[in-house]
């Protein structure tokens, strides 16, 4: 059977995808400060000017990396969101869902960790990171206003600021459960969420009677 010829745009596509594919497997075998576009062409089978070709340098090429973990992240949080349960039962299956895939994987995270160093002196680097990572908030933002139980919460603290609240306990303890595993038991990052959660509902609660 005659293979047909990819256009040169399906052509660009597959080199972009390979080069994305090999981009993950360098950055976590090397970190990012260590991990080279050389290297990166290498892995892919391709040459430097094709990494060029398709992206401005290293920062552009793991962003986009990034993105893809992102979007990645976004739709598994969805899957466990949608789930049967009230605010607090949702927000517990999402964060111990987190703490299972970074014990299994934790180098976007530890990546993410590198760059916002970086950022911190880099304004238009910290710029393009903080567009990237905010839609992960912005993915539990959207959940929280679609669920129901969620009016309480919502009355203490605006949609947006609730996801952020929950996100700052899942990095916050998924850099302590780097540092010192076992200082986090398991289980302890859905019952955090899930106190948050209620320790909100409770105050509106009682706002309101």
């Amino acid at each position: 059977m005659v293979r047909r010829r990819m256009t040169r745009a399906e052509s660009q596509t597959q080199t972009r995808a390979d080069l994305l594919e090999a981009a993950a497997r360098v950055f976590k075998r090397h970190g990012y400060e260590r991990a080279s576009i050389a290297e990166i062409a290498d892995e892919a089978g391709y040459s430097h000017g094709a990494v060029y070709s398709n992206f401005d340098g290293k920062d552009d090429l793991f962003l986009a990396l990034y993105e893809q973990w992102l979007a990645r992240r976004g739709a598994e949080i969805d899957a466990t969101w949608s789930q049967e349960g009230t605010l607090p039962a949702r927000a517990r299956a999402v964060a111990d869902d987190w703490m299972r895939r970074l014990s299994n994987d934790p180098a976007p995270f530890l990546l993410r960790l590198e760059l916002t160093a970086r950022a911190a002196h880099d304004r238009d680097l910290q710029e393009k990171l903080a567009t990237r990572v905010a839609a992960v908030p912005l993915a539990i933002r959207r959940l929280i206003e679609s669920t129901a139980t969620a009016d309480a919460a919502a009355a203490q603290l605006r949609p947006e600021e609730l996801a952020l609240a929950f996100q700052a306990v899942s990095l916050g303890l998924a850099l302590e459960a780097l540092t010192s595993p076992v200082a986090v038991r398991p289980g302890l990052g859905g019952e955090l969420a899930s106190f948050v959660a209620e320790a909100l509902q409770a105050r509106s609660g009682s706002k309101t009677a």
